[in-house]
């Protein structure tokens, strides 16, 4: 497995020089692919993926103009950090963060599902990354109403994240509006009519109303952000 994922490198299947042919851009979605799937199993494969040094490869293939893609190297960098912490200082260092937080305003929507899903796996293990990602506050309330199910679950569980492991945002989230964005996902797929055994059916499976709901749990535990709740409320 080590020399198999070594030759991803030494053959330079993730470089970015690939993606301007069709063929080129297979390969390197198959590379991707290959790097998401072990990363997405088990942290037992993160020293060999931290070995490989890939996450430059990654920045350059997020700014690429195939959006497949940059949908593929979102998701593979969203399931490098699933786990642990471990690459989130290569993360930084790279420059990856800048990128996920625009690719949350791509105009692609598996970018902007996989950017989100990405960013609140960058917030979850702890809040090393709270600074570099607070620009990121904006996109992910705007993604609150996407068409998509999943990106406005992914969007809402990195607000979460955003304070799951410290107040060091709380301020952010208060004047962006955060509380009242998660509030509004909840309220705008809540059925007019309580006898609609249907709406309450499909309101009660939408899973951006449950992740909303934990995440203003996750809010409501620092002092200052469950005051604005409250106040909000009334």
């Amino acid at each position: 497995q080590q020399e198999g994922l070594q030759m991803l490198v030494s053959r330079r299947l993730m470089a970015a020089d690939l993606v301007v042919s069709d063929a080129g851009a297979l390969v390197v979605v198959d590379a991707l692919l290959i790097v998401s799937q072990l990363s997405r199993l088990s942290k037992d494969y993160y020293p060999m993926l931290r070995s490989m040094n890939i996450c430059m490869e990654l920045r350059d293939l997020l700014i690429c103009g195939n959006a497949n893609v940059r949908a593929k190297a979102c998701n593979a960098i969203g399931n490098m950090a699933r786990h642990s912490d471990a690459f989130y200082e290569s993360i930084r260092q790279a420059g990856i963060l800048k990128q996920l937080i625009n690719l949350c305003g791509d105009k692609d929507s598996s970018c902007r599902k996989f950017a989100s899903f990405a960013v609140g796996n960058s917030a979850f293990h702890s809040d090393v990354l709270y600074k570099d990602l607070a620009p990121a506050v904006p996109q992910l309330l705007r993604l609150l109403s996407d068409a998509d199910e999943k990106t406005r679950a992914n969007a809402a569980g990195a607000i979460g994240n955003l304070v799951r492991n410290s107040g060091e945002l709380c301020g952010v989230m208060i004047r962006e509006g955060a509380l009242q964005g998660l509030s509004g996902l909840i309220g705008a797929r809540c059925p007019q009519n309580a006898g609609d055994a249907s709406a309450l059916e499909q309101f009660t499976a939408d899973s951006s109303v449950k992740i909303a709901l934990f995440s203003l749990g996750n809010l409501a535990v620092h002092g200052d952000c469950r005051a604005e709740l409250k106040s909000s409320i009334n």
